[in-house]
């Protein structure tokens, strides 16, 4: 049952944020765990596109994930196409859901 892992531009930037973050505080190192941590959590998904909360107050088909230790990964899984749209991934606390909106 695997699916097609697609990203929306933004996450490439969400990820460097993260890893300027973390790596500003914790150092380089800490900050590779960080993203390896992430980048299982949405490699999983492939594999189990439906996993996670649904957030359909927020967007339709919507759902959110842990992802390490801080992290949460927002995404739609599409049946038909059978693809995984990864929206946003936030960490720390940032308000996801915002970006969620402003993404749509």
């Amino acid at each position: 049952m695997s699916y097609r892992l697609a990203f929306h531009p933004g996450v490439r930037d969400d990820l460097l944020r993260i890893l300027r973050l973390v790596a500003d505080h914790s150092g380089r190192e800490a900050a590779e765990r960080r993203l390896a941590e992430i980048e299982a959590a949405v490699r999983a998904l492939a594999d189990t596109p439906h996993k996670g909360s649904l957030r359909h107050e927020i967007a339709p088909g919507l759902r959110a994930i842990p992802a390490g230790r801080r992290a949460v990964v927002a995404f739609t899984a599409d049946d038909a196409s059978r693809t995984v749209l990864v929206h946003a991934i936030s960490y720390g606390g940032a308000d996801w859901i915002s970006v969620i909106h402003r993404r749509r």
